[in-house]
Order: C-alpha cells, then structure tokens, then sequence
C-alpha cells in the first residue's frame, strides 16, 4: 500500500473512531499480507484485535476469491469471539490501477443497543 494513502486512511480511522467514541473500532488491513493482515486499528479492544493479527472474514473471503472488483459491504452483522454483536462495514481501498491494495473496516459494538432494544419490546 503506498504511503500517502496509509497516511490518509490512518487519519480516516483516527477521524471515525474520535467521532464515534470507544465502542468503534476502525481497522486498515493491507491485502498483500493476509496472515497478518491488520497494519493500523483504532479502538482494538472492540474486537480483541491488534496490529500484525490475520484478516476478518470479509478480508479473507476477498482473497480467497480474489475478485478484482469486490463491492463495498456496509452494514453487516458479526459477532466477536467473546459475544459482541458488532455492526460493521468494510470498504475496499484501490490503487491508481484500480487493484485492491487495503481493506478499511468500521466494527461499531451494538450489544448494550440491542440488550436495550429486546428489554424495551419485552
């Protein structure tokens, strides 16, 4: 991924995450290294993620089928390993060329929306 635009997506991920407070986690993945995919998150503790840790299953899947052109998934539900309901997006970042280089991730923990949401309907 080339510099200028690492640069410009880390002040993206800094942006969000101060926007939206602790419970948003921002990630950059670069897709050239999938093992260790995460080269900057924000907020890490949303997921339990860190820097040099593999890529979610959205980056993964995206190797795997090695689309050249993916389409941009927004507003998707996961779950952590330790019970988070996550509302998340991920939007694929291209060079000059048009190649997917990176992967730019926004996970938004909605758990305590959720237990609020199912205790007000009971």
């Amino acid at each position: 991924m080339e510099k200028k635009r690492f640069e410009l997506l880390k002040q993206m991920a800094d942006g969000i995450a101060a926007q939206f407070g602790d419970r948003c986690e921002v990630v950059i993945h670069d897709v050239n290294t999938m093992n260790h995919s995460i080269v900057y998150i924000v907020n890490g503790h949303v997921s339990g993620r860190k820097v040099g840790d593999g890529g979610s299953r959205v980056v993964i899947e995206q190797a795997i089928q090695a689309d050249a052109q993916p389409r941009d998934e927004l507003c998707y539900m996961t779950r952590t390993p330790d019970g988070k309901i996550l509302k998340s997006s991920s939007i694929y970042i291209r060079n000059g060329k048009g190649a997917v280089t990176a992967v730019f991730s926004i996970n938004y923990d909605v758990t305590n929306l959720m237990m609020l949401q199912r205790e007000i309907g009971e």
